[in-house]
């Protein structure tokens, strides 16, 4: 999509279906955002009579002088924000494209509680590309489906002094919603293309395109290396198993930031066999795998002073003759050992050895992203990222990036008292409790057994990383949750 910015006033500015803002609650049709339309009295007057009352998200596609206009509904004005800005343009960008248009004029919008032009210019720019997202590579569209394309977006700020800062937050959204869409694209795919393998050569891509160290360890190295943990699950797989390490290393980096990524490309279960009932959405247990990778493409495009590593463990989880079965004991790269009691609790295996790698960084914050276990949606379902970490520091700085970009966490306590329930008789530590209890706050405090010396956070997000219905500009299917959320964290980091 071609992205402009252009100073003057909405309602005179043409090159698409100019898109206005209402607030809701308030009679006055001059509260039609920004300021200056209030001064078109036959726009009031056509919004007025087209019963538009400004809830969040409605819209009324009107005739205005020869063109069409879009009014979208902003909610009420104390709860204006950037993520409602967000909403607002990836409804209206649906919106027009659903209508046939090929373009539209977005208002900079300027509410006291919004934060900076930059800010706002980015919140727009990310809404309207994410919203507008869909994943048609594998299927013919129709005609009409062809036709249904918004090609072009011009953002009007009403001072031509704003016209920088709304340049820098709009290209800004742009390198954002490319990383995410990597990362949707990436999850959406079946996993018959997608294998680990196929997240090896795209690691491999970006290495080359940015100019990035990339190490891919194969699965007979891993096997003689000592990788019991991302092994014994692999086992039971024809696609081998992969460890990526793709590593965005600038000169003179402020910090370093090691990202491990769970890659279960597919994940049957192994021999715990999950029910089959919805059994084709587990493609998506490598969202946090896919989000490491676009998290370093976007780190690398915006040249950010921070190094970034990203450690990936890609494999399936299958059962077949040569599957790790429940009772096995794998040693991990750490040397320790590991009773599996649940063979569908495979990825708190692999990530024991990506954060045991980690530590050959020294990183200054490393932290994992997986979508691993179900008593995470049980706990907060669809809205909220499970943060647990053995850092208060860095557990605030991850709860603030969250607020800004609205990948929202929650975090839960990882308390000594849990550890007693991994206990194994005959190992170090078994993948699972016996009970079943306290399931998102277990697997992170198995988890913590591999991060010895590691400032760390783990990222639980199961519920987050694949929406069952569409939102404003996360649409049905794959979120690509994460990527905006780690970016928002390392652009801001302070030592």
């Amino acid at each position: 999509m071609r992205i402009t910015v252009r100073s003057g006033q909405l309602g005179s500015v043409r090159g698409g279906v100019q898109v206005f803002a209402a607030l809701e609650g308030d009679a006055k049709p001059e509260r039609v955002l920004p300021g200056s339309a209030a001064k078109d009295r036959s726009l009031l007057t056509l919004i007025s009579g087209s019963g538009m009352r400004g809830e969040l998200n409605t819209t009324a596609f009107l005739p205005h002088r020869g063109q069409w206009v879009l009014v979208v509904g902003l909610g009420k004005a104390k709860d204006v924000s950037l993520d409602r800005v967000r909403q607002f343009a990836a409804t209206a960008a649906r919106t027009a494209r659903a209508r046939g248009q090929t373009a539209i004029v977005l208002p900079v919008l300027r509410e006291r509680q919004l934060a900076s032009t930059d800010r706002v210019a980015q919140a727009l720019v990310e809404g309207c590309l994410l919203g507008l997202y869909r994943y048609d590579k594998l299927r013919k569209l129709s005609k009409p489906e062809q036709r249904q394309r918004i090609d072009a977006a011009t953002l009007v700020v009403e001072r031509s002094s704003d016209v920088a800062p709304a340049k820098r937050g709009a290209a800004k959204a742009q390198v954002l919603a490319e990383a995410v869409t990597l990362a949707r694209d990436l999850i959406s795919g079946p996993s018959n293309l997608v294998t680990p393998t196929y997240l090896a050569n795209q690691a491999r891509i970006l290495a080359r395109r940015f100019k990035l160290s990339c190490t891919v360890i194969p699965f007979a190295r891993l096997k003689r290396l000592g990788f019991g943990g991302i092994v014994g699950v692999a086992q039971g797989s024809n696609h081998p198993a992969q460890f990526i390490v793709l590593d965005y290393r600038p000169a003179r980096a402020k910090a370093t930031f090691a990202l491990c990524g769970k890659g279960i490309t597919f994940d049957t279960g192994g021999i715990s066999i999950k029910p089959s009932a919805k059994m084709e959405q587990m493609k998506y247990d490598m969202s946090g795998a896919a989000a490491v990778l676009g998290t370093v493409q976007a780190a690398a495009t915006l040249k950010l002073p921070v190094r970034v590593v990203g450690i990936i463990a890609a494999t399936e989880n299958m059962p077949s003759g040569t599957a790790q079965k429940p009772g096995d004991v794998v040693k991990t790269l750490s040397g320790k050992t590991i009773e599996v009691i649940n063979t569908d609790a495979e990825g708190r295996l692999v990530l024991s050895d990506c954060l045991h790698y980690a530590k050959r960084y020294k990183p200054d914050a490393t932290i994992d992203l997986a979508t691993l276990t179900g008593a995470c949606i049980v706990a907060l379902g669809k809205e909220a990222i499970a943060l647990l970490a053995n850092d208060e520091r860095l557990a605030a700085r991850i709860s603030q990036a969250g607020k800004v970009t609205h990948e929202r966490v929650w975090r839960l306590p990882l308390w000594e008292e849990y550890r007693p329930l991994l206990k194994s008789d005959i190992a170090d530590i078994k993948n699972v409790t016996d009970t079943g209890e306290g399931g998102t706050i277990t697997a992170a405090k198995f988890l913590e057994e591999f991060t010895e010396g590691l400032r760390w956070a783990h990222l639980d997000i199961a519920g987050t990383a694949w929406m069952e219905r569409d939102k404003p500009y996360i649409p049905k299917g794959a979120a690509g949750i994460g990527v905006r959320l780690l970016i928002e964290l390392m652009e801001n980091w302070e030592k």
